[in-house]
């Protein structure tokens, strides 16, 4: 029988205008820019609710704050801006909110939006980043005047929000990008038996592994992390360090050091001794799909 290795139809993205393709969903810009236009509709629905409150002059200026945020974002999602420029909106928005009257603040919906449009930009973790560079800019100007005016609840409300929705937004977009890739490489696999192999293969080698909860806890009894009882899988796999690196999106060298760590930490020297500890540990893989190099 003929041996195919699935990896080798996972080719390096290629990228076009200065960002990958097609790790992203032809829908990313709609998504981004109707995340904006929600904003900019709830933030004028507290406007006009509280528009008796605020001087004639204040509403035309913060729509066009608003909407000025709101195009550019459009615009550069989907893009690979620098982490710098992730924090500039952040650290802008957080200052319209610090001179709205934050923490009650009427362009509040701005930084959810923007933390949205941040997860969308093509570098890791970028919801993540924006979430941290407006919770620094934040605590600067407005948790001080919050701690003063005794409404330091509503400012930690406004912080926490922002975090779950940058992080939310980051898993969100990573399992979008993942489901698709996987697609775009079945769909340039070659049609035939050869297909179901390589199928079942990308399952394992695209996205984090799925290792049963008893194991995660047994390796924690031992002193593992989950990366480590990871790789231990990947090792039962029988995957190369170059097929690991792969499936976990981590340089080879990185992959080195890990392992180095790994073995270290068991106490063993290689692969197979790896493999034979862990089962004396009781880390049993098992249930494991076994790559095809290992036949059946």
């Amino acid at each position: 029988m003929v041996r195919v290795n699935p990896l080798k139809f996972i080719r390096p993205v290629e990228r076009v205008a200065g960002r990958p393709a097609g790790l992203v969903r032809p829908g990313a810009e709609r998504r981004v820019g109707l995340a904006q236009l929600a904003a900019v509709a709830s933030i004028g629905l507290v406007l006009a609710v509280d528009a008796h409150e605020i001087r004639g002059t204040q509403i035309p200026l913060g729509f066009a704050i608003v909407l000025s945020f709101a195009l550019l974002r459009t615009l550069t999602s989907g893009h690979a801006l620098a982490p710098s420029t992730i924090v500039l909106d952040a650290v802008g928005t957080a200052i319209v909110l610090a001179g709205t009257d934050a923490p009650a603040s009427p362009m509040f919906f701005l930084a959810l939006a923007g933390a949205w449009w941040a997860a969308h930009v093509q570098r890791r973790h970028t919801g993540a980043i924006y979430a941290g560079a407006f919770f620094a800019a934040y605590s600067l100007l407005v948790v001080p005047h919050a701690i003063q005016n005794h409404v330091l609840v509503l400012a930690l409300e406004d912080l926490t929000i922002v975090a779950i929705v940058g992080v939310l937004s980051d898993w969100f977009v990573r399992v979008d990008r993942r489901a698709i890739e996987l697609s775009e490489t079945l769909a340039r696999a070659p049609i035939g038996v050869e297909k179901l192999a390589i199928r079942d293969g990308l399952r394992r080698a695209l996205g984090p592994m799925e290792i049963p909860l008893d194991i995660l806890l047994t390796a924690a009894r031992q002193g593992l992390t989950v990366i480590q009882a990871e790789l231990l899988a990947y090792l039962a796999m029988g995957l190369t360090n170059q097929e690991i690196a792969d499936a976990t999106k981590m340089s080879d060298a990185t992959v080195r050091n890990r392992l180095t760590g790994l073995y270290r930490k068991l106490g063993v020297r290689g692969r197979k001794a790896a493999v034979a500890r862990a089962e004396e540990l009781g880390l049993s893989f098992g249930d494991l799909p076994a790559h095809p190099r290992r036949g059946r």
